[in-house]
Formats: structure tokens, sequence, C-alpha cells
């Protein structure tokens, strides 16, 4: 059950980062509104915000199952969805250092589960 929560919160937290891009996308595109509008008339951002409160909803389900020191490390796992979302959706550049870099965050995971 917690391993299902916190996968869970991963994709919730990287999807979340995926609305806010797009967010931002929005308001860079409509620099005609006031700063209120751009925010109240985006739905990216309020789709994030909403997939935001899900996501803390269900952490706080995992912190009643366990420790904040073994969990909290693994949502590292959400940089290296978010870096792969990031790049399939936005075309964005992956360097080999950010692969090495992945690939250490998912050791390290992979490390902190054993415990």
């Amino acid at each position: 059950m917690l391993y299902l929560l916190l996968g869970i919160n991963i994709i919730l937290m990287a999807a979340g980062q995926i609305f806010f891009k797009k967010s931002s996308i929005f308001l860079k595109d409509h620099q005609e509104l006031s700063i209120l509008l751009k925010y109240l008339y985006n739905f990216w951002f309020c789709t994030g915000i909403f997939i935001f409160g899900i996501a803390t909803i269900v952490w706080v389900k995992i912190l009643s199952l366990t420790k904040l020191s073994y969990v909290y490390p693994m949502q590292s796992v959400s940089y290296v969805l978010v870096a792969v979302l990031a790049f399939f959706i936005f075309g964005e550049k992956v360097s080999l250092l950010n692969i090495i870099g992945m690939i250490i965050i998912i050791f390290g995971v992979f490390l902190l589960s054993q415990n």
C-alpha cells in the first residue's frame, strides 16, 4: 500500500510540474491580461494547483504510514519523471550529465528502499 501511494504521489507531483510549465506558456502568450486574470483564466495553472492539492492529501496519508526520513528522499524520482516528460512533451534537451544524474537518483532511491 505504501509503495502504491508513493507511486501515485510521484506521478501527481510530476503531472503538476508539467501543468505549471504549460501554465508558464499561457502566461507568456497572454501578456495583455492583468496579473490576476493571467492566473484565474489559466486552465493549466488551476489544474496544476488541483493536482498538487490531491498529491498533498496522498502525501499526508503516506506520512501516516511511515517515517518522513524514509519516504521523502524517494520523491526525488519525480525529478527523473519530470525530465523524461519534459523531453517528450516540450522537446527539452537532456544531456549526458542529466542522464547520469537521473541514474544516480534512481540508484540512490533503490539503496534507500533496501533499508
